[in-house]
């Protein structure tokens, strides 16, 4: 089974009925799924940074994402530019993201 969304449907099926969260550096849209991992959307344009500071990004996310136990799937994408992007921020968006995907879970399951 993938682990990432890389279909239009699956992007459109988690913006059309995902819940939102924004952090200081990059923003989320995630569905609860009931596969039991994350599956991981990027969207992401030129103008946040170079393929280089891109696909840092990429890595350091899917690296966090693979620790988690949580069924959701999840489009990122950045607030402002990925050049000056600190890695504490976005290791404590992602923590705090995941502990709102936990609540949802939680919330789904009652």
């Amino acid at each position: 089974m993938k682990r990432t969304l890389n279909r239009e449907y699956q992007f459109r099926r988690v913006f059309r009925t995902g819940s939102r969260f924004r952090g200081n550096t990059f923003r989320a849209v995630f569905r609860v799924n009931t596969l039991g991992f994350i599956r991981l959307g990027f969207s992401l344009s030129a103008k946040r940074g170079n393929a280089v500071s891109r696909n840092l990004m990429k890595r350091r996310i899917r690296a966090l994402a693979s620790k988690q136990d949580l069924g959701a799937d999840v489009v990122i994408m950045p607030v402002g530019r990925l050049d000056g992007l600190r890695w504490e921020g976005v290791r404590d968006d992602f923590l705090e993201l995941m502990e709102k995907i936990g609540n949802s879970v939680e919330e789904d399951r009652t």
